[in-house]
């Protein structure tokens, strides 16, 4: 795989990510947070993958990005600026000089109106959350961190496509109410893991037993149990707790920046900036996409000849 997509393999996998979280927060009750400023620099490494990433907070802002440590040492490209003042979000291309911004609210009504899927007619699936608070703490900065446990258990009945599998957390959280805009709990975006890809053949049913609060992870280590016997580890480490007062222009749009594409349905293109040029191609690309979707509907529905 060339560089280019490997870089662009995470931007993908990331704007993924953050879609679907947008999603939530786009359900939940807008909250403007009052951030005391604060940076918090982790490094996230699963396999031989590692990522710092770094979020910053002041006022109603945040600022998240990230940079690849290995294989290969990436500069951070991509940037993320949530302003809760305005209710919308920024994206930052800083390698093109590109920007996007999209409401937090109204572009992603339409994933949640798309049409419901069939109703789940197959085997039983019993997904449990359990969280328990060890009552350790730590002191960091103004900030009180605590210790929780965490475990999600995934047991399918006979005949279940959803394979069975667990997941454990130990980790150090502190709170941080306002995050990504959201009033949303910790606790919904970690069922996502689980729930956020379609199984409509099986019938799944949530259970929860503890429910101790989580928050953001300073620190963890999370242990994914396979069906197959393998084992994956994934650790936060805590790199730089600052309280160190922050620049406003972090939080802006730099002024040399210019707009990126704009994507039929919403979203943006980040790599490519607002041409027309660029909308032509995007608009065709987009024209033919469509005519073959319906052709191909219309020769499915077309009848086969009898032989003679």
């Amino acid at each position: 795989m060339t560089a280019f997509r490997r870089r662009r393999s995470w931007w993908i996998f990331g704007a993924a990510m953050a879609f679907v979280k947008l999603s939530i927060i786009a359900q939940s009750q807008p909250v403007v947070p009052s951030f005391a400023d604060l940076t918090i620099t982790t490094q996230h490494a699963s396999g031989e993958a590692r990522i710092t990433n770094v979020l910053y907070l002041k006022g109603a802002r945040q600022r998240r990005e990230g940079a690849m440590q290995a294989p290969r040492p990436m500069e951070s490209r991509y940037v993320t600026v949530f302003q809760c003042d305005r209710q919308r979000v920024v994206q930052l291309n800083v390698a093109a000089r590109l920007f996007g911004v999209s409401s937090l609210r109204a572009p992603w009504r339409w994933f949640w109106n798309r049409p419901a899927l069939p109703e789940a007619t197959g085997a039983d699936v019993t997904i449990t959350f359990d969280a328990v608070d060890t009552g350790e703490r730590r002191m960091l900065g103004r900030h009180i961190a605590r210790r929780v446990r965490s475990t999600i258990t995934v047991e399918p009945s006979p005949g279940a496509i959803t394979p069975r599998g667990s997941t454990e957390r130990d980790g150090w959280y502190i709170d941080l109410p306002g995050l990504n805009c959201s009033d949303e709990p910790t606790e919904s975006f970690a069922q996502l893991e689980v729930l956020s890809t379609d199984r409509p053949r099986d019938r799944r049913h949530i259970q929860f037993k503890r429910t101790a609060k989580r928050g953001y992870a300073i620190e963890q280590t999370m242990t994914q149990f396979s069906q197959s016997g393998a084992t994956r580890v994934d650790e936060i480490t805590l790199i730089a707790f600052s309280e160190d007062p922050l620049d406003s222009s972090l939080f802006e749009v730099p002024g040399d920046y210019r707009p990126a594409l704009p994507l039929i349905g919403g979203g943006f293109d980040i790599d490519r900036p607002d041409t027309i040029p660029n909308r032509l191609h995007l608009y065709s690309e987009q024209l033919a996409a469509m005519v073959r979707s319906w052709t191909g509907r219309a020769r499915a529905g077309t009848p086969a000849k009898r032989a003679s």
